[in-house]
């Protein structure tokens, strides 16, 4: 078959079934052919990247055991593991992901033979399927070329920062202009306009006696008499 030389990786709570005296020193299982386990504090910390990482690195398959549903020794960990391969809880896994390549198990200490029945199974089940198609190598990406020193533009083409406000110089040159053109008022040319009051004494005609009524006439003449 395609997949009989590839194991099956079993991430195990080491509080779940206890599988210490059946581990050799390279942590495979004896009793189930190419089965190897990696021991974790609680599957609460299994992630279904690790799951994805190692059927990507070429396990046939992936064991996910924990403690019995509701006697997990952190409470919950078992919980969240079993909701993420559900995809009742974030992280979940991939779509592209093989579900028939994962086996989830929920095993107390004392629970080993019942394991190994199970793991024996599982992995002839997943030996017999079909080699996973591999995915193709994505070409690398390629590296932007840098613009050549010549395709800046020179220096000189950029405008000085002088020339770049004339107008505030000839609006400056023009208010100096203005302000010297205006003639300035001063004390002695307002004193050279004459006054309306005094061109309105002028204007009226001296009183002359001929032009006095006749009462101030006949009290004259007889002043005059009486003189006399």
């Amino acid at each position: 078959m395609a997949n009989e030389d590839k194991k099956v990786i079993t991430l195990l709570c080491e509080r779940a079934a206890d599988l210490n005296n059946l581990l050799d020193s390279n942590g495979d299982v004896q009793g189930v052919s190419g089965l190897s386990v990696v021991k974790l504090p609680c599957s609460g910390m299994i992630q279904p990247l690790m799951i994805e990482g190692a059927l990507k690195a070429g396990a046939a398959g992936v064991i996910v055991c924990g403690c019995q549903i509701g006697d997990c020794f952190y409470r919950e960990g078992n919980k969240m593991i079993r909701e993420r391969l559900l995809g009742d809880r974030v992280p979940t896994l991939k779509k592209a992901i093989d579900r028939r390549r994962i086996l989830a198990l929920w095993l107390s200490r004392l629970q080993v033979k019942k394991f190994v029945d199970e793991a024996n199974d599982f992995v002839a089940y997943v030996r017999g399927l079909e080699a996973p198609a591999a995915e193709p190598a994505k070409p690398a990406p390629a590296a932007a070329a840098k613009p050549a020193a010549a395709d800046k533009p020179a220096a000189a083409d950029k405008p000085a920062v002088a020339a770049e406000k004339p107008a505030e110089k000839n609006a400056d040159a023009k208010a100096e202009e203005k302000v010297a053109a205006k003639p300035v008022q001063t004390d002695k040319g307002k004193a050279q306009e004459p006054k309306a009051e005094t061109a309105k004494s002028h204007e009226k005609p001296a009183e002359t006696a001929a032009e006095k009524p006749a009462g101030d006439t006949a009290s004259g003449d007889a002043t005059a008499s009486g003189d006399k």
